[in-house]
């Protein structure tokens, strides 16, 4: 069914006052005639649809709710719903890649302080494995079999 005729079932149709000196029980005068007598009603009665009804807006119409019962709003009911599901899903999209920044700047600092570490504790085992600290710590423990050599290196040569 087209939406005029959904229209015209849910709405009273408003037909022309009939004088009293016509003959209500006079047939027409052909079915042509008939037809062409519909169709002019029916275009009445789509004009007269056509005109929106909200009439005149003023704040408490619109408070009231008043404008929310002319036919135009009826009429993009599903417009409404789909901008009201875009605008959902936009602040829900906003609100979970805001939630990942803040992720992501936690991360951040997380791993400049993780960095910091790492170079304080490479910095510190290089200073303990000089040869000097080395030294120290063996005559500290003196449990040790490993002592400085009193001779120098030399080189030995083998012959191919």
């Amino acid at each position: 069914m087209s939406k005029t005729k959904i229209d015209i079932e849910d709405q009273e149709l408003k037909l022309p006052e009939m004088d009293s000196t016509e003959d209500v029980t006079a047939a027409p005068e052909s079915p042509e005639a008939e037809e062409q007598e519909i169709e002019d009603t029916l275009k009445r009665y789509v004009e007269d649809e056509d005109e929106d009804d909200l009439g005149e807006i003023s704040f408490k119409t619109i408070l009231g709710g008043d404008v929310l019962q002319s036919r135009f709003f009826r009429r993009q009911v599903m417009f409404i719903f789909f901008i009201a599901v875009l605008m959902l899903l936009y602040t829900g999209n906003r609100y979970s890649s805001q939630q990942d920044i803040i992720a992501i700047d936690s991360l951040k600092v997380k791993l400049q302080q993780e960095r910091y570490n790492v170079l304080t504790q490479s910095g510190e085992l290089l200073n303990l494995s000089r040869q000097s600290n080395i030294e120290q710590q063996l005559k500290l423990f003196g449990d040790s079999a490993l002592t400085n050599p009193t001779t120098p290196p030399y080189e030995i040569e083998v012959k191919p």
